[in-house]
């Protein structure tokens, strides 16, 4: 007879365990539902921060070498190419 109790013990724990699991992962999933837009919005945001600091860096840098460099914005992403103008102010081909 023990060991009877002592199963049905066991096999009422394990329902437990597996409905209180299956809770946890309904609230999880609605909690991702409801906040999944919101965190793929921040990442976007930081995303496009991060690419707009690495572009400032880059024409910051760019003419800080001097007044006959200068930048030139490729595209509408905020990237480009650093020029060098040579004395007159004029591109010179990059030729020796």
């Amino acid at each position: 007879m023990r060991t009877i109790s002592m199963t049905k013990k066991k096999a009422q724990s394990l329902i437990e365990y597996a409905l209180i699991l299956a809770m946890v992962a309904v609230v999880a999933i609605a909690a991702l539902q409801l906040l999944g837009n919101n965190i793929g919005g921040a990442l976007r945001g930081a995303a496009d921060t991060v690419g707009e600091g690495a572009s400032n860096a880059g024409k910051n840098a760019c003419e800080a070498m001097g007044p006959e460099f200068k930048w030139e914005q490729v595209g509408e992403d905020g990237g480009g190419t650093c020029k060098y103008q040579g004395d007159g102010g004029e591109d010179d081909g990059g030729g020796a």
